[in-house]
């Protein structure tokens, strides 16, 4: 059987979505799986290996997507189409496949002919509904979000022990910043105790790592070592992890170090929490009501090691 799944979106969607691709290349272990996805997620992930092919769907014109979407679908013969984005855009998609040709679809979205109808939005974590949708599918076994396939094993010689910050948000999310003075409160009393602080995160973050900066001059900015193919391991090798509610944090809180999470506490933040054995949430309807004080109170309390 040839497979199409399709899987656009955020670094942090991305991520949650890995546990299902793998699910799904374990309950069709020999057919050719080919993803479809934006090419800013070929060029982080082009390693995956759950996927027998990547092709490239932009997004920039209805028009294309669907030109590209009809291309693979008969060039490669595909049977099955799963739909791990969910969007109204996938939904269009459904529509003119279902009209067109006998490629079935699994998804949550009208048009679909296994789909998978979701609660009412933060009564289910994203991932959870991922897997209930493969249920539909014959699934029964489902995998946990991984990207162990990343680490490099560097074998990298950690000369002090040391926290990484993740302090900025996409341009779309500034909402969800805990604000930088507060970063710099927090990373002055942990370099006070010997630690560390690395300041992680893209060219986009720079103002916000220089704004932490101004008043806590010792603090690193790690812009070079926050690339996405390295961050899992400099995650794994830090004493602990504090985070925005951003793409990079669902990374953060695989390496299975404390991520004491800063998010605001409502519905959408609850269904899209990061998966990990260790992520602390520390929630509140206002984020200027978080006192750095509580988080060092939250830290204090947890047992690093």
């Amino acid at each position: 059987m040839n497979i199409l799944v399709i899987k656009h979106g955020a670094l942090g969607d991305f991520v949650m979505a890995s546990g299902a691709m793998k699910s799904i290349r374990n309950y069709f272990p020999k057919d050719n799986i080919l993803l479809l996805t934006e090419e800013k997620n070929i060029k982080f992930f082009k390693s995956i290996p759950y996927f027998n092919s990547i092709k490239k769907d932009n997004r920039k014109s209805m028009f294309f997507s669907i030109f590209t979407l009809f291309n693979i679908i008969f060039s490669q013969k595909i049977n099955l189409i799963i739909d791990l984005q969910n969007s109204s855009r996938t939904q269009m998609y459904h529509f003119f496949v279902s009209k067109f040709t006998k490629v079935k679809i699994s998804s949550s979205r009208n048009h679909s002919h296994y789909r998978y109808i979701i609660p009412k939005q933060g009564d289910e974590h994203v991932i959870q509904g991922l897997n209930n949708q493969l249920f539909l599918l014959g699934l029964k076994t489902f995998e946990d979000p991984n990207l162990s396939w990343m680490i490099q094993n560097s074998n990298q010689q950690v000369k002090k022990k040391y926290i990484i910050l993740i302090p900025g948000a996409s341009k779309t999310g500034s909402y969800k910043k805990w604000p930088e003075d507060r970063y710099a409160k927090l990373s002055n009393h942990f370099i006070e105790n010997g630690f560390d602080i690395y300041l992680t995160g893209s060219n986009e973050d720079l103002k916000t790592m220089e704004l932490i900066r101004a008043t806590c001059p010792l603090a690193k900015i790690k812009i070079k070592e926050s690339k996405i193919e390295n961050f899992l391991e400099l995650c794994q090798n830090a004493s602990f992890i504090v985070a925005n509610d951003t793409g990079p944090t669902h990374i953060a809180a695989l390496s299975n170090r404390p991520l004491f999470w800063i998010a605001i506490d409502n519905s959408i933040s609850k269904a899209c929490q990061p998966f990990g054995k260790r992520v602390i949430p520390i929630l509140s309807k206002n984020l200027l009501d978080i006192d750095p004080k509580k988080i060092i109170e939250k830290i204090n309390s947890i047992k690093l090691s």
